[in-house]
């Protein structure tokens, strides 16, 4: 009798065990059909990732440009431009040249003058440049990498954006900072007491090489990565953290194609 009742008892185990194997197979299926169907409702539309792509990029180029123009935001950041590299031959034997030490550390200060100049004009030129984006390009660029966006752009306006950019350099770079003096009319005195003195019988002995740079395509160069490096940050942080965001289709966008990758 008792082994009777020992074999109904496992019996009723394995029946008991079955059912609730089934019932857990059951929720856990179920808690996936609504995780898809969770999933498919917050999927956002192509209108609305292009929208959120172009909001995130726009503010983040707003972002850039108002912390590159403000005061500071070139002469005493990371983004501090120095001297051209072929300049480097100018500040090793800078002591040759008379008054030559100053002159550098004016064109310096006005070189990156010109630059936070340049940033408060061509910004809103860089937030316009934002229009055409493909629902492939959107898509695309919502499951890159951190910076996908930003690349994207770059390869896309930046072209355009560095035509659109050159005028206002150049217009910064030759307008009077301080005492009718420019960046340009700083470097092309640097340079040229330079190249005097390498020219020189001294200079040759030295062996010092003239210097022949485009202060302003060098001054735009360094402009425009120090822009596409902030908007960089910008939309890592926003792929970081997208409820950061104070844009709701930007929150919801971003958040979704997170739990995508």
């Amino acid at each position: 009798m008792r082994k009777f009742l020992t074999a109904i008892a496992a019996i009723a185990g394995v029946i008991l065990g079955a059912i609730l194997l089934s019932g857990c197979k059951a929720a856990t299926q179920e808690k996936a059909k609504s995780a898809l169907e969770k999933a498919q409702n917050l999927a956002p539309s192509e209108a609305q990732m292009i929208e959120a792509l172009k909001v995130a990029l726009t503010d983040g180029a707003e972002g850039a440009a108002a912390s590159l123009a403000k005061s500071g935001g070139f002469t005493k950041s990371a983004y501090k431009i120095p001297l051209p590299s072929e300049a480097a031959a100018i500040e090793k034997n800078i002591k040759l040249v008379p008054g030559g030490e100053k002159l550098a550390a004016d064109t310096t200060e006005r070189i990156n003058l010109a630059a936070e100049a340049a940033a408060t004009k061509a910004a809103p030129i860089f937030a316009k440049a934002i229009k055409d984006m493909s629902v492939k390009d959107a898509a695309g660029i919502l499951r890159g990498g951190d910076n996908a966006a930003t690349e994207y752009l770059r390869a896309k306006t930046g072209g355009d954006l560095r035509a659109a950019f050159k005028p206002e350099i150049k217009s910064a770079l030759n307008a009077p900072i301080a005492l009718g003096v420019s960046a340009q009319s700083s470097w092309d005195t640097l340079t040229n007491a330079y190249n005097t003195t390498a020219n020189s019988i001294v200079g040759k002995a030295a062996k010092l090489t003239p210097v022949k740079t485009s202060l302003e395509d060098f001054a735009l160069d360094k402009a425009l990565d120090a822009m596409f490096s902030e908007v960089a940050k910008s939309e890592a942080e926003v792929r970081a953290d997208p409820l950061s965001s104070a844009k709701s289709v930007v929150r919801n966008v971003f958040s979704y194609a997170k739990t995508m990758k």
